[in-house]
């Protein structure tokens, strides 16, 4: 049994296991690249044989890896697996190679060259004290700059300096600008309702008095804790006033950073040690020009090396949704999946043009519409013969439809109002869908209880791409992020979804029938209230 707090280090045979599973290479294409019998990669990856370490093999597995990386996302995938940054994605393909040789091999950075060095200042090294000069003259002690600051302590001394920023930022009027970093627990306000009461209402006033908020989240400890964190902060972002980002990189969690800055006016700033006593820590709040200055640099320093966490589209611009679903769907990737009611791709864009004349869209602006929607079919068309696409749906009442109470999303995002479908534009979205699905090979759909759909909500996401989330409900708007883990999360958690259906209720024809049965359950229904 591992010892509890030690890491485990990854044997041989696991590594060479993740790299085959990451890049889908069988026993018998590596064997195929290296000139031996596949049984000798079955027995590595069993762990039942390990190659030398010096062993060629080991050299051209990682040449093999390397070659095979040929798209960014795949590169950036070895980089971090072997401990370096996705910013050398565009290194030579030799450098990745040497990068997995020396991941397989626990091989250490440090080349020969650097320890050579070292062991030759150890050679030629004499104690401090008689390599030190006989007398030198003292300098004058340095003054440095005098700051004006004050200082709060614990729990209780960070809620006050926030405090205290936040009133400050309501007194300085428009357009001032707050930048928000710490990767702190968020204890100080979630396990505070009081203090987190007064600390959204003070948010929320700055924001409506025109306060843009600038807030980079961390991966420090948990990505879990990324969630958490965006959950916590999602009914600001609902008011188009933060701008969010996330470093993209693990931290050791040793050293904690809080930067509250007021852009110009004034800074909340600590520094302190993982499992430091909370009330031993020191918040300092300065309006000290230099100190803020100085502040508002070093996040700007953090930013560059961070990546947009989340976008919010709200208002006119949650039209934007399905260009932004398409350019996730076009990246580079094998799958990807949806949520909603009905397909928005199997709608028909005479029907989507039909329901825009109803709803008096414009004539200039519905042709634009219309146009994007044709180029948007398209294209999913096109991508459904190189991936696969899974949509989960669910059904409505038979009652619902025929009183015209479905809610037609898809319109809805144009119009922006509530917009239904009559009985005979369901229908015929309906019958469209089923000529998609049955056209379309890699065009998996599922049909789930309406108790697993979220309210009101559609869900996209594509794993190594992005993911969109689309509330329909007011307060409208759409929700995009690429963070990793984000979209991973949502794409298991829709999969997992279809996976709690029988075997039998994932069978394409299975789908097909009840979709045709549900499409003649409408039609009588209609024959019937027309008779």
């Amino acid at each position: 049994m591992r010892e509890r707090g030690k890491e485990h280090a990854m044997r041989f045979n696991e590594k060479l296991n993740l790299l085959m599973k990451m890049s889908n290479t069988t026993n018998m294409l590596l064997a195929e690249a290296l000139g031996i019998d596949p049984s000798l990669v079955s027995r590595w990856r069993t762990g039942s044989r390990e190659p030398n370490f010096h062993s060629r093999y080991i050299i051209s597995i990682g040449a093999y890896f390397a070659s095979i990386a040929k798209q960014d996302f795949q590169r950036v995938a070895l980089l971090e697996l072997t401990g370096h940054t996705f910013e050398e994605k565009d290194v030579a393909e030799p450098i990745i190679a040497n990068y997995v040789t020396r991941w397989l091999t626990n091989d250490s950075k440090i080349t020969g060259e650097t320890i050579q060095t070292l062991l030759d200042t150890i050679s030629q090294a004499t104690m401090a004290e008689n390599r030190q000069t006989h007398h030198l003259e003292l300098p004058q002690e340095p003054s440095g700059t005098s700051v004006l600051s004050q200082t709060f302590h614990g729990t209780g001394g960070l809620q006050e300096a926030v405090t205290k920023l936040l009133l400050r930022t309501l007194s300085a009027g428009q357009q001032s600008v707050l930048l928000l970093y710490s990767d702190e627990s968020m204890d100080w306000i979630n396990s505070y309702p009081a203090f987190a009461r007064m600390w959204s209402y003070l948010l929320v006033q700055c924001i409506r008095k025109g306060t843009k908020i600038k807030i980079i989240h961390t991966l420090a400890r948990d990505s879990s804790e990324l969630a958490g964190a965006v959950e916590k902060w999602l009914p600001f972002y609902l008011t188009g006033a933060i701008t969010s980002y996330y470093y993209p990189r693990k931290l050791d969690g040793l050293f904690r950073h809080t930067h509250f800055i007021l852009q110009g006016q004034a800074a909340v700033s600590s520094v302190s040690v993982k499992h430091q006593e909370k009330a031993t820590i020191a918040y300092h709040f300065s309006a000290d020009p230099i100190q803020v200055d100085a502040m508002q640099k070093l996040f700007n320093a953090e930013l560059d090396q961070c990546k947009p966490l989340v976008r919010t589209f709200i208002g006119k611009a949650i039209s934007n949704v399905n260009t932004q679903r398409l350019a996730f769907l076009s990246m580079p990737g094998s799958y990807a999946a949806n949520l909603e009611i009905l397909p928005t791709t199997g709608m028909p864009t005479h029907l989507l043009e039909q329901m825009l004349i109803r709803n008096n869209v414009p004539l200039d602006e519905r042709i634009a519409i219309v146009e994007k929607a044709k180029e948007y079919d398209k294209i999913v068309i096109q991508i459904l013969q190189k991936q696969d696409y899974l949509f989960l749906i669910c059904l409505p009442r038979i009652n619902d439809v025929l009183k015209g109470n479905v809610k037609a999303g898809a319109v809805e995002l144009y119009v922006r109002r509530p917009c239904n479908y009559l009985p005979q534009e369901y229908l015929e979205h309906l019958r469209h869908t089923i000529e998609l699905l049955k056209h379309n090979d890699r065009l998996q759909l599922c049909i789930i209880a309406k108790k697993y759909m979220i309210p009101n909500v559609q869900a996209f996401a594509k794993p190594g791409a992005g993911m969109v989330v689309l509330k329909l409900n007011e307060p409208k708007f759409a929700f995009i992020s690429e963070q990793r883990d984000l979209v991973s999360a949502l794409y298991r958690h829709i999969t997992v979804q279809a996976q709690k259906l029988p075997k039998r209720e994932r069978n394409k024809e299975f789908v097909l029938n009840r979709l045709e049965n549900f499409a003649t359950r409408i039609e009588s229904g209609m024959a019937k209230n027309d008779s």
